[in-house]
């Protein structure tokens, strides 16, 4: 008697008949036949919403990969993730094949996994907060798509040492909290872009980091057109090509410049021939501004406990903004003697707290840089052509957002799998699980799953036995 395959509403624990038509239905039948490892329900649930994304050998292509990309440990280079995936019988062209002529788009995935985390880890009500900043990709060789000169703000081995031969990424990142560490923010990866020099840019398809930021903004508010979004960005993206063309709904806090240019805002008109003012008078600039003012600085302590004084105003910032106000804010540790730093929102509700605190937590998307890097082999990828350079980096990044997605939404489930590292924590407070405890965890629901799934021959554990053995042996 032959064993029959599962059926894809029981492997992928959705129901198909309602939420996966068509095409999508075809790829997941496909996939039960070609997935060396199986894949625990949590996870097949959330690949499942990836389906209408690829045809149908895409897909089973696609899922492949994902499993790699969790599993390798070290370089995450294509034939790696094979490896460490178990595929023995296919050859590694054909997922090479996939980021290099495969027809389909990184959009749609950002896209998915962005109404994923919208959906069921925001309330749905509140403002969406996203943090966009650039993060250099290092690179070796003179014909990779797009290569060049590129800064990057990593510690260097000499001091002076920040231009890199490589990449540079444009990313937005959502910033989420979750009832178990409240306390905690948690970037998740929604969408990116790849910058591309103007020297390999056809026709004037040239665009600035601030034309590419404004894309990803507009991209996000036709994803979600009724929600309010929350920009936090550094002074690197205080452009007027980005600034002065938000869409509405869309507020931003960001660093103020020390030596802005800053106007009062425009009197009432009084007379009623002639053009109208436009502004006020000149202001003193910020550094200047707050050194006239020194009995005006007051405490201001933020939820991680430490202290600041801090003078507000409210001013035009006429070459950014033009006429939309903000809200600026000095601040400096009590009794230091460096230069105070300043803040500002297009908010003028936010107190001076939340300004400071929403530009402190801005600090998770370089946390995110350093993960992805780090565990996720942002910058292994070995391609060349274009379509290869900008879907291979990208979907390993979309891969760690998949990751956390999951384990923040499914941590109810995953609860008995997580074992996070030793680290000190205050009394009372539960270790905050790091993305090394998240990747591990969903490691060992897919490894476990393997092992322990039921069948009734023997051979097919002996199977079962080797591609875990393999994976295991190739991912160190």
């Amino acid at each position: 008697m032959m064993k029959q395959d599962p059926e894809p509403s029981m492997l992928f624990g959705v129901k198909t008949d309602r939420q996966l038509e068509g095409r999508a239905l075809r790829n997941l039948r496909r996939v039960v036949q070609d997935y060396p490892i199986t894949l625990t329900v949590s996870v097949n649930g959330i690949l499942a919403n990836f389906a209408v994304a690829f045809t149908q050998p895409t897909f089973a292509v696609f899922a492949l990969l994902f499993t790699g990309a969790v599993l390798v440990k070290g370089r995450h280079t294509v034939t790696r993730m094979l490896v460490a995936a178990g595929v023995h019988a296919a050859h590694h062209a054909r997922f090479h094949r996939f980021f290099s002529q495969a027809k389909w788009t990184m959009d749609d995935l950002w896209e998915e996994v962005g109404r994923l985390v919208v959906e069921k880890l925001l309330a749905p009500d509140s403002r969406i907060r996203v943090v966009i900043d650039e993060t250099a990709q290092r690179k070796t060789g003179a014909k990779i798509f797009g290569v060049g000169m590129v800064y990057d703000n990593r510690p260097a081995a000499r001091k002076g040492d920040v231009l890199r031969w490589g990449l540079t990424w444009v990313v937005m990142a959502v910033l989420v909290k979750v009832p178990l560490w409240k306390g905690h923010v948690f970037a998740i990866p929604v969408l990116a872009r790849l910058y591309r020099p103007r020297k390999v840019c056809r026709g004037g398809s040239f665009k600035t980091k601030g034309q590419l930021a404004l894309d990803m903004i507009e991209r996000l508010r036709a994803w979600f057109p009724g929600r309010n979004v929350l920009l936090l960005v550094d002074g690197n993206y205080n452009d007027k090509a980005l600034m002065r063309k938000l869409p509405a709904g869309v507020d931003v806090v960001g660093r103020l410049r020390y030596d802005a240019a800053q106007f009062g805002r425009p009197p009432k008109r009084r007379k009623r021939t002639g053009r109208p003012r436009l502004r006020g008078r000149k202001m003193a600039r910020p550094v200047h501004y707050v050194a006239r003012r020194p009995r005006q600085w007051r405490k201001t302590t933020l939820p991680s406990g430490r202290t600041f004084e801090t003078q507000t105003w409210q001013a035009l910032w006429w070459v950014v903004f033009r006429q939309r106000p903000i809200r600026a804010v000095a601040s400096r540790r009590p009794g230091g003697r460096r230069r105070p730093e300043f803040f500002y929102t297009t908010d003028l509700s936010l107190t001076v707290d939340d300004i400071l605190a929403h530009y402190v937590e801005r600090w998770r998307i370089e946390c995110l840089f350093h993960e992805v890097k780090e565990t996720m082999g942002f910058e292994d990828p070995q391609c060349r052509t274009e379509r290869a350079v900008e879907r291979t980096p990208a979907f390993l990044l979309w891969t760690a957002g998949v990751v956390k997605y999951w384990f923040l939404a499914e941590r109810k489930t995953v609860s008995d799998s997580f074992r996070p590292r030793w680290r000190r924590t205050p009394a009372g407070r539960s270790p905050v699980a790091s993305f090394s405890d998240m990747l591990a965890a969903m490691r060992r629901e897919i490894l476990g799953e393997t092992v322990f799934r039921a069948s009734g021959f023997r051979a097919d554990h002996a199977e079962t036995l080797k591609v875990l053995i393999n994976a295991i042996a190739h991912a160190a």
